[in-house]
């Protein structure tokens, strides 16, 4: 990984090394076996080393925990630096590799290898509706950002979009696809709208500093989660972060947050969400008109989803980033808590029941 793309993962990520709490929760039971089947579980999207490592898969499926499913079903092949995030579509699996500028797709049962997607400058998240599939690319120079709609047939690119600056998360509701356009190399306060149906650009709107993760809500309203801009060098220049409501493509309301606000997910039912801030899970209501600064958790994570069939929060744990993290997850409700290993820097998380 260059030193300058590390400089702006840094940025982008607010990694945290000192801050790192220790968890006394249950672990799970570790298998080192290939299980042979891998349609129902959680993912764990580990990146791996930045300079020099590869991403690995980690499989839980509620009993066991496996470890590098990509190695273990592809014996001698490794997926490349730096796994970023997964989705399920086609009966495939989709791996987006940053660093390697390629997308790995993988059967949607056994996992065996199925070919990649080349020619994707750092690809990033993925979001799908029923017949599409559409992955963020930042630009090999963070500033000429596109989306890309993927073809699952052939494994090909299918058309290309082009969004400028660094795309991010990536949202279909209806017939629109919202894309958040994240503060690396330049700043962003903006997000776009696409036309599924078209592929065009509908709308670009400025929120607030760096959007980078986006979720919606039961009544179709759009949250984006921005982390404002970070000044490593003078930190007197950060900007702060922010909780933005949509409605109807409009602001609704914007609820202001500390600099380094990470991560955003959402409830079974829509109406609660989660997000991460001051080595802390927070919890914002649907329905909240003044952010209440409710916290659920404490600790310095690095990842959160929510497992919406389970009830329960995931919470990814860096570690030091250069040893095998961990992930912890929790009852909102019940504070009940247990833990599993994972692989170095678990960055995501993919459901599959």
């Amino acid at each position: 990984y260059s030193k300058t793309k590390f400089q702006y993962s840094m940025k982008t990520f607010h990694f945290q090394f000192f801050l790192l709490l220790l968890l006394s929760t249950s672990c799970n039971k570790e298998e080192n076996s290939s299980v042979g089947h891998y349609s129902k579980g959680v993912f764990v999207v580990n990146q791996g080393l930045f300079q020099s490592g590869t991403g690995t898969i980690t499989f839980h499926n509620y009993k066991d925990t496996i470890q590098n499913i990509f190695e273990k079903e592809n014996p001698g092949q490794i997926m490349g630096n730096i796994a970023q995030s997964m989705i399920a579509f086609d009966n495939k699996y989709f791996i987006a590799i940053n660093n390697a500028n390629k997308i790995v797709v993988c059967d949607g049962t056994s996992f065996k290898s199925l070919g990649e997607i080349k020619g994707i400058d750092l690809p990033r998240y993925f979001a799908s509706s029923a017949t599409k599939l559409y992955v963020s690319a930042w630009g090999s120079d963070f500033k000429s950002g596109k989306i890309y709609e993927i073809n699952p047939k052939n494994l090909a690119i299918a058309s290309t979009i082009n969004t400028g600056g660094a795309p991010e998360s990536l949202l279909i509701s209806g017939d629109k696809l919202y894309v958040t356009i994240s503060t690396v190399g330049e700043k962003s306060k903006s997000i776009i709208i696409i036309d599924t149906k078209t592929n065009n650009v509908l709308q670009k709107t400025d929120i607030s500093d760096n959007p980078t993760h986006i979720t919606s809500d039961k009544n179709g309203a759009i949250w984006i989660l921005c982390g404002g801009n970070s000044d490593w060098t003078n930190p007197a220049l950060n900007t702060e972060g922010a909780l933005v409501k949509l409605v109807n493509d409009k602001i609704e309301q914007t609820f202001k947050l500390n600099n380094g606000a990470n991560g955003l997910t959402i409830d079974k039912n829509k109406e609660r969400l989660f997000f991460l801030m001051n080595a802390k899970v927070f919890a914002h209501d649907i329905t909240d008109v003044t952010f209440e600064k409710e916290t659920i958790y404490d600790g310095s994570f690095y990842a959160i989803g929510y497992h919406n069939s389970k009830g329960r929060l995931y919470l990814a744990d860096a570690a030091n980033f250069q040893n095998d993290g961990s992930v912890t997850h929790i009852d909102p409700i019940s504070k009940n808590t247990a833990r599993f290993k994972a692989g170095i820097i678990p960055g995501f998380f993919y459901f599959v029941d």
